[in-house]
Parts: C-alpha cells; structure tokens; sequence
C-alpha cells in the first residue's frame, strides 16, 4: 500500500499517496487546472505549461509544472494566486495564437479569462504542438510513425520526410488525444485517411468485416491486434469481426471465440 503524505492545496490540508502529482492531487480533491498535454492515458510531459502553480513549504518557493510535480510531506501549493492566473493567461494567449477558431481551446482560455490572442500566428492549423500524437503513437501503440521536426517557432508534428508514413498503421490513436481536433480521421468507402490542416499523414485499405461486409479497419492495425492480444496468449486471430457486429453476439455463427471477440473490439476505432 502506497504511503500517504500530507499537503495544502489552496489553503486546504488534503492527503495523497507517494508518486502523486499535485495536478492528480488536486484534481482529486476537485479542484480546477488547466492542462492541454495532460491525458491519463500518457506519461505526463508538462510540455504546455498551462498546469503551472506555486509551491513552497518543504521545497524552495517556486513555480512549478503540476502535472509533473510530485507530492511531498509538507508540500504547500497555490493554483489561483494573482501571479499564477496572470502569467496562465500569457500561456493561453500564446498557445490560442495557434488555434484561434478552435472550439476546444477557445472553451478552456475562457476558464482561463482569456477571450482573444495577442499573438495570432496566422496558420490557423488547430495544433498546439501539446505534443500528445506523437507520444501516444510512440509510447502506447510503439511505431513511431509521428515526429517533432525544427525548433522554437518553426516547430510542428509531421511525419518523417514529411510525406506518407511508411510505419503508421492507421489506428487513428493520434486523432482520439489530440485535444483541438487537428488530426482527422476520415473513414470514406473501403479507405481511410489521416490528416491534418495541411499534410496527409496515411492512407489504408479497410478490411471487411467477415459477418456483414463492412470496412472497418486497415490490415496493420488488425496485424497489432494479433502480435498484442493473441499470440501472446498462444492464439492467432483469423476472423476480422466489426465492433458493431461483436454488440450483435446473437447474430454470429457458433464457434467464433468470444475472447477473440472481445479483444477486437477492445482495439478497433470505430468508423468515422
């Protein structure tokens, strides 16, 4: 069992475990941080840096990223003094000059007491640069098929040489945490196409669901189903079934394995 440590949040004496950041920390005890990098599902980064807050107590007073800050006994944190609301909405300008129209980002700044952006870009491509894509693929699905190219100002989310991905497998986890919308997944016909405001990542062939013939995913996404679910378990999966038909079990021909089944659906991005 983890061992708990004692902290103030907000003038507020809370407990948390050991490993526990102050943003989990805080969000736990229901109070409000905004956060663009953060998903739970990834290894926080503190790339965005909207999560800022003060600490001081048993360390140097400071500001500190909270997402990537770690509890300690003693530990006193502030998230609405006036210097961390000022300085968060210098961040929120900055990054809404990126992605002026985006309904997401426009909805947080507002919690942030942001309206507008000083700082227009004028690419209005919806990325943040959060940097989300590029780890999930990287981290969870583990090809590699997204990158960070230039520096500063310049620097953007591509593919390598900037053309369509040779390792991506059309999973379509980049568009499911991109926090702005900025990488699409468009499922058309047999086909499916990832993009973004100015370059398409990837192209696919959908398989067809071997019960009522619909597109439903590429063959690499379905070959890492196999490689992660099954052979591990010493299967191979052989039946390429759609999540729609997996919630129509009654329908299916007797015999197909509901482990298998299940791990399909459990892997498969439904069609957009």
């Amino acid at each position: 069992m983890p061992r708990m440590v004692n902290l103030t949040i907000n003038r507020r004496k809370v407990q948390a475990s050991e490993g526990t950041t102050v943003l989990e920390a805080s969000t736990n005890e229901g109070i409000f941080i905004p956060t663009l990098c953060h998903h739970e599902a990834l290894e926080p980064e503190g790339t965005c840096r909207l999560c800022i807050v003060e600490v001081s107590g048993s360390v140097r007073h400071a500001i500190r990223v909270s997402c990537i800050q770690e509890v300690k006994e003693g530990l006193v944190v502030e998230t609405d003094t006036e210097r961390i609301k000022k300085d968060r909405r210098l961040i929120m300008e900055l990054i809404l000059g990126r992605a002026p129209y985006s309904k997401e980002l426009l909805d947080l700044a507002g919690r942030c007491g942001v309206v507008t952006s000083r700082f227009r870009t004028g690419e209005d491509d919806d990325c943040v640069r959060c940097g989300r894509c590029v780890r999930v693929c990287r981290d969870k699905i583990g090809v590699y098929a997204l990158c960070w190219v230039n520096r500063g100002y310049e620097r953007k989310v591509t593919t390598d040489f900037e053309r369509l991905s040779e390792y991506c497998i059309g999973c379509g986890a980049c568009a499911q945490v991109c926090p702005t919308g900025a990488i699409k997944v468009e499922d058309r016909g047999d086909e499916r196409k990832i993009y973004t405001w100015g370059q398409v990542l990837a192209r696919f062939k959908l398989e067809r669901c071997e019960h009522c013939g619909t597109p439903f995913a590429p063959k690499r996404y379905l070959e890492l189903i196999n490689e992660k679910a099954y052979k591990p378990k010493g299967l191979e999966l052989i039946n390429y079934i759609c999540p729609e038909c997996f919630q129509r079990r009654d329908r299916l021909p007797e015999g197909r394995r509901e482990g298998a089944l299940r791990q399909v659906v459990k892997w498969a991005v439904p069609r957009h």
